[in-house]
């Protein structure tokens, strides 16, 4: 039997020796961690945007032209790592690659679709025409996927402008669902409260208001003008608003071109979304309407104007007036600017 302390001392020399080896065990884990799974993926400008279009790609086929330019600082160890993991399909999406992103985060990243967002940015004045071909740009989608989402789906009623964070993987008719979700977000009780004040439903507010966003750019104008329109409505006059003939003609006559006068022809022509034929409101809006048009048609109070005309000593601006003999006055001093400066259409 070994006396005591030399047992002892034994047993502490293996107890140092198993330390020692986990210890080093751990440090070379660290390492191979960090110089394989956790190696960085890629070495290019940071923010770099990689765009998974095909579905049945897979990651390394999707790296494989970063690698080509050298972009990649461990191709052998990546494409080995992507080995083991069996060689995963990449999703479809928009994903930001940066150099602090590890290898196996990656390809996770792609795997299983963790996207990073991008910016959809809705504007006001916007024609559904504008708006499929802006989708079909920024998402990568057929032209007519995008025309046939919003033909079925989305009416300029139903479209809030604003800036919209979406994933680039969203189909149309998700991005439809969600500018549908954020309108009803923005229809809040009290909005809702003053549309019935106008006798109007949220639908009519913004179909009102397309017409005063395209009859005024003057934001101190665009409640005078709602007024005036909600006025003639109350009154059951035809509102009879440039902007709806316009869009009449235009709708029949795509390739008409830039028209700066308004004449009989247009206003003549018998359409739905002519108010000069037509009583009340067109049945729909004439493009996406801003967020401040919408809440100046909700705050207009109407004052017993009726009539306007565009004013040609403040180009942009209007005259109003109560009386039709005034508004004859005043359409009369605006047609002679126009023959003066030979504009005959």
């Amino acid at each position: 039997m070994e006396p005591g302390p030399m047992k002892r001392q034994r047993q502490k020399k293996r107890f140092i020796g198993v330390v020692f080896v986990s210890t080093v065990g751990f440090v070379l884990a660290l390492l191979a961690y960090r110089f394989t799974v956790n190696a960085p993926v890629f070495q290019g400008e940071d923010g770099y945007s990689l765009y998974v279009r095909d579905t049945s790609s897979t990651v390394e086929e999707v790296f494989q032209p970063l690698m080509d330019q050298a972009l990649v600082p461990h191709p052998r160890w990546f494409k080995v790592l992507l080995a083991l993991k069996g060689n995963p399909q990449a999703r479809r999406g928009h994903y930001i690659l940066h150099g602090g992103v590890g290898m196996l985060q990656v390809i996770r990243m792609l795997q299983y679709g963790y996207e990073d967002p991008i910016w959809l940015r809705m504007g006001g004045y916007q024609t559904r025409d504008q708006i499929a071909a802006q989708w079909a740009a920024l998402f990568d989608y057929p032209l007519d996927s995008a025309t046939k989402a919003l033909e079925k789906d989305l009416g300029f009623e139903h479209v809030v402008p604003n800036s919209y964070q979406v994933y680039w993987s969203y189909s149309p008719s998700a991005i439809v669902e969600r500018l549908q979700r954020e309108h009803r977000v923005f229809w809040t009780e009290t909005r809702k409260a003053k549309a019935a004040r106008l006798n109007l439903s949220p639908e009519e507010v913004v179909v009102l208001a397309s017409i005063v966003q395209a009859e005024t750019k003057q934001p101190d104008e665009l409640g005078r003008v709602a007024g005036l329109y909600l006025t003639r409505l109350k009154m059951g006059k035809r509102l009879e608003a440039d902007p709806t003939a316009v869009y009449a003609y235009k709708q029949r006559y795509p390739n008409a071109g830039i028209i700066r006068r308004v004449t009989g022809k247009i206003t003549g022509m018998d359409h739905p979304y002519n108010t000069y034929r037509q009583s009340g409101l067109p049945p729909g809006a004439l493009a996406t309407v801003e967020p401040d048009v919408l809440d100046a048609v909700l705050d207009a109070k109407p004052s017993g104007e009726v009539y306007m005309c565009a004013d040609p000593q403040r180009p942009g601006y209007h005259v109003f007036a109560r009386s039709y003999a005034e508004h004859l006055r005043n359409s009369a001093r605006y047609h002679q600017s126009l023959n003066r400066r030979g504009i005959r259409r």
